[in-house]
């Protein structure tokens, strides 16, 4: 959720005007608030608070609210401490989960004495995701692209508001892998000559998975509908082309259930980050949510109080299931011409002959070059002194991602 607290932070200051002039990208005036990011569910974990600053627009890096005293209370009597960890975030000191009819309340007491109190909050009704499934768009302005699509039959339950966060992960292959890495040794005048050896790998470096999560606000609600029913509600689209798809993808959905207080909070945010009511005469202004400062009614504070019951789904999907074509690698990887000299040679994929020690085929040199550690050019194969390297990116994955194989990954 911090996408959604920075983006509060640092379009708070452009809501303080009314003009339809051109506003510089810097900060006209500034008021220090404390923006307060808490939500904690019906998951039994060690719950989390994150406390920051307003900051300037020029500014890159979100402010902390070092050494406050964080505190959970129910109407239960029970009590629950937080600890700051090493990443600036508040830590529920034990695992507790948020239970049906309880009210809880968050206290806030920063290290210059400020307080502030939170509304008293009940979890919300507990919705069930029935289906999450991945399908191709037949028409619109992206015809093919594939939709990541959920439905959620709550006609039997209160739940009617709701907000979703995903996160995807996806399997790469690098196209040119050896087992061997190619290393220099018996350097000779700053490589006018030296050795080249085939020393094995000791690391994985041809799969590897990288993971995102989502930065935007996804919420819909049933109220005004009929049934309380979502049915086939969007949640990620993406192109079918997308290397995302190239080997294998995971999306792990998840549907927090709000209450309308916290339902309207992120609406308006979500209506404040877009750049037509950003810039427009009808500003959205402060927002208010369910936190207050106990000796000063008319301080401002950034953020909500949620107590939210929460459910997970995750799918898997390869191109091949959706009978699409396998879409290209993020790089150009395929090898065209050795000469140097010529314009439409691939750097990411050259071949080399140490013999070629002069003039501008001098591929001596270039072997140097790109095998220093500086540009990490990876073996692909060889044979009698001629040599095909690739760019890091096309022979090495760690070089863009992560050789970690997710726990939760299924083949």
């Amino acid at each position: 959720m911090k996408i959604i607290y920075n983006l509060l932070a640092f379009t708070f200051f452009l809501s303080c005007f009314n003009c339809t002039d051109e506003i510089p990208l810097d900060t006209q005036s500034f008021e220090d608030i404390l923006v307060v990011e808490a939500i904690i569910t019906n998951e039994l974990k060690r719950q989390e608070v994150k406390l920051s600053r307003t900051y300037f627009l020029e500014d890159s890096n979100q402010i902390i609210e070092d050494n406050a005293t964080v505190v959970i209370t129910d109407n239960q009597g029970n009590t629950y401490n937080f600890t700051q960890n090493s990443e600036g975030a508040y830590i529920s000191n034990v695992a507790f989960k948020a239970i049906p009819n309880t009210g809880y309340t968050l206290s806030i007491t920063t290290s210059k004495g400020k307080q502030y109190l939170s509304l008293q909050t009940e979890l919300s009704p507990v919705s069930q995701i029935d289906d999450l499934y991945a399908e191709v768009s037949s028409g619109g302005t992206s015809p093919n692209n594939i939709q990541v699509l959920l439905n959620s039959n709550n006609e039997t339950t209160n739940a009617q508001y709701f907000r979703y966060e995903f996160t995807e992960t996806h399997k790469i292959v690098v196209p040119y892998y050896s087992w061997y890495n190619l290393e220099i040794s018996n350097i000779i005048d700053d490589g006018i000559a030296f050795d080249l050896n085939l020393v094995p790998k000791l690391e994985n470096q041809r799969i590897c998975f990288t993971t995102n999560s989502s930065n935007n606000i996804i919420q819909t609600s049933t109220n005004a509908l009929n049934q309380n029913i979502i049915n086939k509600l969007q949640i990620r689209t993406i192109d079918k082309d997308d290397p995302l798809i190239r080997e294998r993808y995971s999306i792990i959905v998840k549907q927090y259930v709000q209450n309308p207080g916290a339902y309207n909070f992120y609406k308006k945010i979500n209506e404040l980050g877009n750049n037509e009511s950003l810039l427009s005469q009808n500003q959205p202004g402060y927002i208010i949510g369910n936190i207050s400062a106990v000796n000063n009614e008319k301080e401002r504070i950034i953020g909500y109080f949620d107590v939210s019951s929460v459910t997970s789904k995750r799918i898997y999907f390869n191109f091949q299931d959706l009978n699409l074509p396998q879409p290209k690698y993020p790089y150009d990887c395929d090898y065209r011409t050795d000469e140097l000299e010529i314009a439409n040679y691939n750097k990411n994929h050259l071949k080399l002959n140490y013999a070629l020690n002069g003039g501008n085929r001098n591929h001596r040199a270039q072997l140097y070059k790109f095998l220093s550690p500086d540009w990490g050019y990876k073996y692909k194969s060889g044979i009698a002194g001629i040599y095909f390297i690739v760019s890091p990116e096309c022979g090495d994955c760690t070089s863009y991602s992560s050789n970690i194989h997710p726990d939760f990954w299924e083949a």
